[in-house]
């Protein structure tokens, strides 16, 4: 009964983007659900093909976000405004305002806990690393860190980087047999030599 319930209530959020706090707590959906929730109900300006969008994610404004192709976002926040406006304008009688779009073009990782601020625009082809504060623009085929957050190498470096540690991994074979980015089919033994390399068991 339970399952039914929770497929049920799986299709409405998915289907018409009805009952999505029940969805969230009932049936706790994954990034490619949420993907899917978000690029058909979240009102985003644009919403690109093949992007992973990990359910913690945050977004203010959905409206003033544009999201391109190939995105990665792992729990991080995405503001388009700056919330400390409306404490301003009761301490000070004033009527401000301070908003802006933020971009995030094609092929961009942004890490767990990144917080991207108004007005930012992102890549392509970047890297936005866990906990980083982006307050400026990320430069195309960068690697950003820190708070705030600074390039760190050029994209093009980190991937020759990864592709030497790869090169080192036993498990190597593998990766170039494993078809996309998750196959069921070698992922036993990956995890199996994985584990053996890195605690001996």
């Amino acid at each position: 009964m339970l399952r039914a319930l929770r497929k049920l209530v799986r299709k409405r959020a998915l289907e018409n983007g009805r009952g999505v706090a029940l969805w969230r707590k009932l049936c706790r959906p994954g990034a490619i659900d949420w993907t899917i929730y978000l690029r058909k109900h979240g009102k985003f300006q644009t919403f690109g093909q093949d992007c992973f969008i990990s359910p913690d994610s945050i977004f203010t404004d959905p409206r003033l976000t544009s999201i391109g192709n190939n995105v990665r976002i792992a729990g991080a926040w995405i503001s388009c405004h700056d919330g400390s406006v409306n404490m301003l304008n009761r301490a000070y009688g004033l009527k401000l305002d301070s908003v802006g779009a933020v971009v995030i073009n094609n092929d961009v990782f942004i890490g767990r806990g990144a917080t991207i601020l108004p007005g930012v625009t992102i890549g392509p082809r970047a890297i936005v690393g866990a906990g980083a504060v982006v307050g400026k623009d990320v430069p195309p085929n960068s690697v950003v860190a820190g708070n705030p957050a600074r390039v760190i190498r050029t994209l093009d470096e980190h991937v020759e980087k990864m592709r030497a540690r790869t090169a080192s991994y036993p498990w190597r074979e593998l990766i170039e047999r494993r078809d996309g980015d998750f196959d069921p089919a070698i992922e036993g033994e990956l995890t199996r030599q994985r584990i053996r390399h890195f605690y001996g068991k």
